[in-house]
């Protein structure tokens, strides 16, 4: 099955959608910082398919933090700021592809680690918000992109099979986990996601550098 030719597309945020994950990478940075820690080299690629609740567990856990989770999230939503609701813009190319898929009856879903909060600021203030009926969060489901449950509950919201959809992805975890799932793994590069090029080639059934790559199917 051909990208163009599928029925839904499911889409994550940052990275993907949205061009914040070097916002998040200088959150984490500055974040660790602030707690006498050096960023690791594989930090990012383990907290980018997290929520802020399951990423703020797992860094307050891993480096022993006394402050908790809760002392956590609250420095990273400190450095987020406003950021989602005035400043934080889509990728290149992101809103024409969602419109040439909405303008032809296609099935619109988000699976994110992102929290709802800030993905409606920033997609409303885009104009996009509306075009997805369907919204799921690992928060939702309990379970990070390590598992499927996140694209699953998605389809299955849209009211399609994993083989009727695609999943677009920026991170090897999710793009793999999809795949597996039965899903078309559609992947595009991001600078700060901290997946390994060489390796989204392997897991994805399809990687462009830019949403443009698959906006071009429809032109």
């Amino acid at each position: 099955m051909k990208f163009a030719d599928l029925k839904g597309y499911i889409f994550d945020l940052d990275g993907t959608l949205l061009a914040s994950t070097g916002l998040w990478y200088g959150i984490y940075r500055k974040a660790l910082a602030r707690f006498g820690i050096e960023m690791p080299d594989d930090y990012v690629a383990h907290v980018n398919h997290l929520n802020i609740a399951q990423g703020t567990a797992y860094t307050a856990e891993r480096f022993g933090l006394a402050c908790g989770a809760e002392g956590v999230a609250k420095v990273w939503r400190e450095y987020a700021g406003d950021a989602y609701a005035s400043a934080i813009e889509m990728t290149p190319h992101a809103k024409e592809l969602i419109s040439a898929l909405a303008a032809r009856g296609k099935k619109l879903g988000i699976a994110t680690a992102l929290d709802e909060d800030l993905a409606r600021a920033c997609l409303t203030r885009h104009g996009v918000w509306e075009l997805f009926p369907v919204f799921v969060s690992v928060g939702d489901v309990g379970k990070d992109k390590s598992a499927p449950d996140v694209y699953l509950t998605a389809a299955a919201r849209l009211g399609l099979l994993p083989s009727e959809c695609a999943v677009v992805e920026d991170g090897a975890v999710g793009a793999e986990t999809a795949k597996k799932a039965g899903f078309f793994s559609a992947g595009v590069t991001d600078p700060y996601s901290g997946a390994d090029p060489a390796l989204m080639r392997r897991v994805c059934d399809r990687l462009e550098n830019d949403l443009g790559g698959y906006l071009a199917d429809f032109e």
